[in-house]
C-alpha cells in the first residue's frame, strides 16, 4: 500500500513540475506558475516528437554538417505556405539547434539594419540575403488539411544528391493549434463573395540555396 503512495505521490510531484501546456485560444492564466520556465504551445511538443522522428531514422547528416530548414509548403500546391508553415520551421531550428546539429539560418543578411521602426539582422526580402549558402542538407516538409486538422510530413534532403536520409510524419488536430485553419483552402467564401487565390499576381523573386 505504501509503495502504490509514494507512486501516486511522484507522479503528482511530476505533473505540477511540468510546464503546463497552451493551446493558443483560451485566455492564458499562469496562476502560481512562474515564469521562469517557459511556457509552451502544443505545436512546441508536437514539433519535438517530429524532431525526434527525424534524429531516429537520420542516415548521414552529423553535428558539423550545416543543415537550412525551409516553410513547410502545402502538399496540394507546393509553391504556397502560410503562418503554419513558417511556424513549423521556426520551431524545427529551435529543435535541431538544441540537439547539436549545425543550423545554417539564411534569412541572415550579415548586417544589423537600424530604422525607426527597429533593429534588424533577419529578412526575407530576396535582394537582402546572400544568392548562395553553405549547406550540404535541407529540411523541410509539406502540409495537408484534412478533417480535424493537418497532416504533417517532414524531411531531410541531400542538396546535392536529393536522397531522402530522413523522416517524419505526424497529424496535429485544429484544436490545438490555436487559429483558423482556413488558410490552404484554394477557395474561400467571403461575405458571401467566393474567393480564389491566384498565384500568378505573386512576385517571382528567388534566392537559390546552392551547396
Amino acid at each position: 500500500m505504501n509503495k502504490w503512495i509514494v507512486i501516486v505521490l511522484s507522479l503528482a510531484m511530476t505533473a505540477c513540475a511540468a510546464p503546463p501546456v497552451y493551446n493558443g485560444k483560451e485566455k492564458y492564466s499562469s496562476g502560481a506558475y512562474s515564469l521562469s520556465d517557459t511556457p509552451r504551445h502544443t505545436v512546441d511538443y508536437f514539433i519535438e516528437g517530429l524532431a525526434n522522428q527525424l534524429v531516429t531514422s537520420n542516415q548521414y547528416l552529423t553535428a558539423s554538417t550545416p543543415l537550412a530548414v525551409t516553410s513547410f509548403v502545402d502538399l496540394q500546391d507546393m509553391t504556397e505556405t502560410n503562418w503554419l508553415g513558417n511556424v513549423v520551421s521556426e520551431n524545427f531550428m529551435y529543435q535541431m539547434q538544441q540537439r547539436g546539429f549545425t543550423v545554417v539560418d539564411y534569412k541572415s543578411t550579415g548586417v544589423i539594419k537600424v530604422t525607426r521602426s527597429g533593429d534588424f539582422s533577419i529578412s526575407r526580402n530576396w535582394k537582402e540575403l546572400a544568392s548562395q549558402q553553405p549547406v550540404d542538407y535541407v529540411l523541410t516538409g509539406t502540409m495537408l488539411r484534412q478533417s480535424g486538422g493537418v497532416l504533417i510530413n517532414a524531411r531531410i534532403i541531400g542538396m546535392r544528391s536529393n536522397v531522402v536520409i530522413a523522416t517524419a510524419q505526424g497529424f496535429l488536430p485544429a484544436e490545438r493549434i490555436g487559429r483558423d485553419l482556413d488558410f490552404m483552402n484554394k477557395i474561400q467564401l467571403r461575405n458571401g463573395v467566393i474567393m480564389r487565390t491566384d498565384v500568378r499576381n505573386r512576385p517571382d523573386n528567388n534566392v537559390i540555396l546552392k551547396p
